[in-house]
């Protein structure tokens, strides 16, 4: 088969100051056999220099967009994906930086639903990286919706044995290929959400809404360095997790539950998110983040009063 006979597909990357993940992601594209695909690098303000590192490294074989500022990884990803949708891409593949991809990933995700117009999304199989290569990272979502909870399957598992490829609550922004056409007739990823927590669940709902299926493909492989965009290298006296991280991931939950939760559970919602709140209290108290305390709780405040919309 000829390039022109396979779809095409941007891949879209953020770097933020990480120039090594970022790298080693751009390393293991190169290896990767599908023949028609564009890596789009978009620098998110990093101000540190790695983003002209890899462009000067990388700069033959992918396109880089830098930023004024800081978009958070909903913004940053957005600035890929109008580039993509505006030079007609077929296929637009969300990608953390910090992974790695197996050579035919790409291929089995494209043709996992090219020929399916009921499927919207296609999610690899996730393992962690490093040494944990044989450790899933997820295998797909599962929503509980009365809820408002977004559960990660088979996490911590190393049995294979169960892992098929089957239709996906909801799919990670670690890992997504969209097809263009449902994202022009959605919309893009919200960028209040800013930082990678819900935004990839709310839009997942969003495509759902429309009437559209997910599936996670069990065949294409990546490998990811959870944590590694998040945490910073030195353990300082509120840990490696910067404070800010505990806010908008419990802010963006609340919001999630606000936006896509059934009115009359909305109740019931907020009062599982209260009783985590009271465990995740216990424990920053006990290793005395008070921090962290305060900003999650702060999180759950805004995203239970204030208002959220594009």
């Amino acid at each position: 088969m000829s390039s022109s006979s396979f779809p095409s597909v941007a891949i879209v990357l953020i770097n933020w100051k990480n120039y090594e993940d970022s790298k080693n992601c751009l390393l293991s594209l190169q290896a990767c056999n599908y023949p028609n695909f564009k890596s789009i690098i978009i620098d998110n303000h990093s101000g540190d220099g790695s983003g002209e590192r890899l462009l000067n490294e990388f700069g033959d074989f992918a396109h880089f967009l830098f930023t004024d500022e800081n978009l958070g990884f909903s913004g940053g990803n957005n600035v890929g994906f109008r580039y993509a949708l505006a030079n007609g891409f077929d296929y637009i593949m969300e990608l953390n930086n910090d992974t790695e991809v197996e050579p035919d990933f790409l291929e089995k995700l494209v043709f996992s639903i090219h020929c399916k117009p009921e499927f919207a999304i296609a999610q690899p199989l996730i393992f962690y990286n490093g040494d944990r290569r044989n450790v899933i990272w997820n295998a797909g979502g599962k929503l509980i919706s009365f809820l408002g909870l977004s559960l990660t399957k088979k996490e911590g598992s190393t049995n294979l044995s169960d892992v098929i490829s089957e239709e996906t609550d909801w799919t990670t922004g670690c890992a997504t290929l969209i097809k263009a056409e449902v994202l022009r007739e959605t919309g893009l990823l919200k960028e209040f959400f800013f930082f990678g927590s819900f935004e990839d669940v709310d839009l997942s709902m969003r495509i759902r809404e429309k009437g559209y299926k997910l599936w996670f493909e069990s065949e294409a492989k990546i490998y990811h360095s959870v944590g590694n965009s998040s945490k910073s290298k030195t353990k300082g006296k509120e840990g490696f997790l910067n404070p800010m991280v505990h806010y908008l991931a419990q802010r963006n939950q609340m919001i999630f539950i606000k936006h896509h939760t059934n009115n009359i559970f909305i109740p019931l919602a907020v009062a599982v998110q209260f009783a985590k709140m009271i465990l995740y209290s216990a424990y920053f108290i006990g290793r005395w983040r008070i921090q962290k305390l305060r900003m999650a709780w702060k999180g759950f405040a805004d995203g239970l009063i204030k208002t959220y919309h594009d």
